[in-house]
């Protein structure tokens, strides 16, 4: 299980890495407007990548933190559903 956290952190870091890119040159780039990321995916889209960054980000920390692997399964679910609330607002 380690490896799918891994792989979600990995996947979670860079997509939230390039929503906030995305949005800064959105914001920032005239006639750029298409390329942010709230508009082209909207709180759906947010969701699925803080969900993804929460789970691998709790379920390894648990499970390098010596948990039994369903303790760090119920930690990473809990992590992206933490992640999940908060970028909903």
């Amino acid at each position: 299980m380690r490896e799918v956290f891994g792989l979600a952190l990995g996947f979670g870091s860079i997509a939230l890495l390039g929503w906030i890119a995305a949005a800064a040159v959105a914001g920032s780039v005239d006639g750029w407007e298409g390329v942010d990321p709230d508009t082209r995916f909207g709180v759906r889209g947010r969701r699925l990548v803080a969900a993804t960054f929460g789970f691998g980000m709790a379920g390894l920390s648990a499970a390098y933190a010596g948990w039994p692997m369903v303790v760090a399964t119920v930690a990473a679910l809990v992590g992206a559903a933490v992640a999940v609330l908060i970028a909903s607002r």
